[in-house]
């Protein structure tokens, strides 16, 4: 290259500048309009309508041309919407591995066209949106059968719904457990209940499009043969040293069916029971008392087409107090001090358990409760005040929870001047309601009263029937209250029973068929139970006066018989104020009926006395 030529190109390049310097500084309106790139997102599931516009104004109409068309979707041609602005219609390709686009476009007007800008497209999907059903329900049947539903799903719109179905035992899937739709799409799948054993089953049908939805499976098999319940728990009776239940077999065959029982030594069960078509058979199940503390086991019922394990569970053995005395005997004692005699209580049971105790006058204890561990043994005093020759005779009333039982309790106090002398008659005194009875004399005695005509049934317990025997004291609460001579009160706490009706019984004394005296009980049928809260309440009227009186309330549930007693109480009416009153028409009957009473215990009176000479 000659120097001559450079500078030639020196000059004019120098001549180019302020060309371009003018073209850069020229005002607007000399060169075309440039067009506004962009980047958009669209839906796939539709057509998009794309503005395309211009940075500033032109105050002219423009056109825009398509530069690079799309490489995937459909554009169409730009459509003028307004003076400066045209729109383009875009619509995204089908295949869903497709998620972006894009194409160009410039602006042209009476100076020329723009460059080239692009706009960037981003393909969106919509969700599937899959529709199950929330719950299945397959009914009931009987176990070893099988039931079946239809599960359909089907997409609602939105982007292809791909997964699979799972349930859990026992329901299963029939065929396929997968799916494919399509929006609009429906599928149909055949879900089977198969329970091998009775119960109430829940379930679920998953999917794995939609992990956090599920279809909900309910179904409820009965068994050939089913225990119910489904686990036994045994149960202690208060002071029994056996724990034991009652358990139901049911069939639900048209056929008898044996079973068969199996266990281990802890619990005596029948060796097979024989279950009646559509009926039931009761199971005695008896925990072994040797086993004192809790444990768990199984019973197997297996049948030619049946093996079942029931559990059962044995509660510890509540405390079971007793006592080794059979009798607190004081024999023959002088009048002058007190006299002791032992008892002795011992727990047979698995827990520790309270228990209380009482004994009527003129005998008394030092103490009145004790606590006696499982295994325990512990010996107490019972004393007597000689005071009073006579034949004693009584019960210590023992209390362990729901738990009672009585000792009997004996003695005879001799009196000091004449030793040699018969004894007096037997004084039983549970419970004491009257004073102490005098001694023996040889003078022949009066007419017994009431109090003496109970005291001598009372020496001959062993031939009269229980209900004859004397009634033990009634629970703290029970009370007889407003006595006049024709009227009482019997009040007892709301507590002592869950039901609210009551029958109300007393007690009568009389000549029976073979004119031997006997008791009886009969329903006081005008008796109206109220509730006085605390308590519970009913008023005896028709009386007669200066009379000793025996009641007992048992409680009524439903239409079945009366219940046990809650208690038994005794009180006598005063006498009435005058004689004339006394001796009214009314109580005539009531008069003559006491006679028979009297002339009845004097008879007995007599036997006693021959008796007692006898020896």
């Amino acid at each position: 290259m000659t120097p001559r030529f450079l500078v030639f190109l020196c000059v004019f390049c120098l001549a180019l500048i302020p060309a371009a310097v003018a073209q850069r500084n020229a005002p607007i309106g000399t060169v075309p309009p440039q067009p506004v790139d962009m980047n958009l997102k669209v839906r796939r599931d539709g057509k998009t309508e794309i503005p395309l516009r211009i940075v500033g104004k032109a105050n002219e109409p423009l056109k825009y041309l398509i530069r690079v068309p799309p490489e995937h979707g459909r554009l169409s041609e730009p459509h003028a919407t307004e003076r400066e602005v045209s729109t383009v219609i875009y619509e995204p390709p089908a295949d869903l591995g497709i998620t972006s686009d894009k194409f160009s476009y410039a602006v042209q007007n009476s100076l020329g066209v723009s460059a080239s800008v692009g706009v960037n497209i981003t393909i969106v999907d919509t969700p599937a949106q899959l529709s199950f059903p929330d719950t299945l329900d397959f009914g009931k049947i009987r176990a070893g059968a099988t039931n079946y539903r239809m599960l359909e799903l089907s997409n609602h719109g939105g982007m292809v719904a791909t997964g699979e179905v799972f349930v859990d035992p026992p329901w299963k899937l029939e065929g396929k457990n997968g799916y494919r739709l399509r929006a609009g799409d429906v599928a149909v799948f055949k879900i089977t209940f198969a329970p091998e054993a009775g119960g109430t089953f829940e379930g679920v049908a998953r999917y794995t499009s939609e992990p956090e939805h599920s279809t909900t499976l309910r179904g409820n098999a009965i068994a050939a043969i089913s225990a119910n319940p489904t686990r036994w728990v045994l149960q202690q009776a208060p002071g029994d040293p056996v724990r034991t239940g009652s358990f139901e077999l049911s069939n639900q065959l048209d056929e008898p069916r044996t079973v068969h029982l199996k266990t281990d030594p802890h619990l005596k069960i029948p060796a097979e029971v024989t279950v009646p078509p559509h009926g039931t058979a009761a199971i005695i199940v008896e925990a072994s008392p040797s086993d004192l503390q809790a444990f768990d086991t199984e019973i197997h019922l297996e049948a030619s087409d049946l093996a079942i394990s029931v559990p059962v569970h044995v509660p510890t053995l509540g405390p079971i107090i007793h006592s080794t005395t059979p009798e607190v005997a004081f024999g023959r004692l002088r009048q002058g001090p007190d006299a002791n005699a032992k008892f002795e209580l011992e727990n047979g049971g698995g827990t520790t358990g309270t228990v209380t105790w009482e004994v009527s006058p003129p005998f008394k204890v030092t103490e009145n409760s004790a606590t006696l561990a499982p295994g325990e043994k512990k010996s107490f005093t019972v004393a007597i005040e000689t005071k009073t020759p006579n034949r004693y005779r009584t019960w210590v009333h023992f209390k362990v929870g729901g738990q009672s039982f009585d000792l009997p309790v004996q003695a005879e106090v001799i009196g000091t001047q004449n030793p040699s002398s018969g004894p007096g008659p037997v004084r039983a005194t549970r419970p004491a309601t009257s004073a102490p009875d005098t001694a023996d004399t040889d003078a022949p005695p009066a007419t017994p009263t009431p109090e003496e005509t109970q005291a001598a049934m009372l020496a001959l317990r062993d031939s009269l029937p229980p209900d004859m025997l004397p009634t033990r004291p009634p629970p703290p609460g029970v009370q007889v209250s407003h006595i006049t001579s024709t009227s009482a009160t019997i009040e007892w706490p709301t507590n002592l029973s869950q039901t609210s009706r009551f029958r109300v019984e007393m007690r009568h004394i009389g000549p029976g068929p073979d004119h031997k005296l006997q008791i009886t009980w009969s329903e006081v049928r005008d008796a109206v139970v109220e509730v006085h809260t605390p308590n519970y309440a009913t008023t005896l009227k028709g009386l007669m006066p200066a009379q000793p009186w025996t009641v007992r309330v048992r409680p009524l549930a439903g239409t079945g018989p009366a219940g046990d007693p809650l208690f038994t109480i005794s009180f006598k009416t005063p006498a009435r104020a005058t004689l004339r009153s006394r001796m009214n028409a009314s109580s005539t009957v009531e008069f003559l009926f006491f006679v028979l009473v009297v002339l009845g215990g004097w008879q007995i009176w007599q036997r006693l006395r021959e008796q007692r000479s006898a020896l």
